[in-house]
């Protein structure tokens, strides 16, 4: 059974991998279904790429108003950030294509779509695997970032993500994107949140949508 780092220097990095999986896994799921969409249910798959597009911005935004400002002050996060710019430019421009597409169905062009994603999928996965390598235990180490800085980066990007983002995207996409062996550890919530509160009340707004998924809600 997985457990969560003791360690404080590795906590960002296994944060982060784990968050980062979960988009990997939805653009997986997402492209080969651009090659036969689901037009019969094209309201909730437009709702799932929404709330992956979704998740992917509020992470970066979340990083960059709590995690990057800390590193950057004894490391040089300046790729990362060029790196986010680029995404968000994608990110942007594919989620206006999905608004387009809710608002009016015959505007949803999937090759188009997919066209979109796959010009974007090397920096997108090179940043989530270049991220990673930058936030490495060692490297913290080097940079010569204490437990408590390591500790409060953690808890300031807890603190950002749970009030911010809609939450009836967010998390409902990161619990349904988490394997079963991380369901009880992360995100770190309280058990009716996993249990009760996420399954039954966050993710039944947009239950539809979640279908998609490749685990369960909880």
């Amino acid at each position: 059974m997985a457990s969560v780092p003791t360690d404080p220097y590795e906590l960002l990095h296994w944060n982060m991998k784990l968050a980062h999986q979960t988009y990997e896994k939805g653009y997986e799921i997402i492209i080969p279904l651009l090659d036969n969409p689901p037009k019969a249910d094209l309201k909730n798959f437009l709702g799932y790429c929404e709330a992956w597009g979704h998740s992917i911005l509020h992470h970066h935004d979340t990083e960059e108003a709590t995690v990057f400002p800390i590193l950057n002050k004894k490391m040089d996060f300046s790729h990362e950030k060029e790196q986010h710019t680029e995404l968000h430019a994608f990110l942007e421009k594919f989620l206006a294509t999905i608004k387009d597409a809710q608002a009016e169905p015959s505007k949803f062009n999937a090759v188009q779509l997919k066209e979109l994603m796959v010009g974007s999928k090397d920096v997108m996965f090179a940043h989530f695997s270049e991220e990673l390598v930058h936030i490495g235990a060692s490297k913290l180490k080097e940079a010569g970032f204490t437990e408590d800085e390591c500790k409060g980066m953690i808890a300031e990007m807890e603190k950002h993500a749970k009030g911010h983002g809609d939450p009836f995207l967010v998390v409902p996409y990161m619990r349904s994107h988490t394997p079963a062996e991380y369901k009880n550890i992360w995100p770190p919530m309280p058990w009716v949140l996993r249990k009760v509160a996420v399954p039954y009340m966050l993710a039944k707004k947009h239950s539809g949508y979640w279908k998609y998924s490749p685990y369960a809600m909880s």
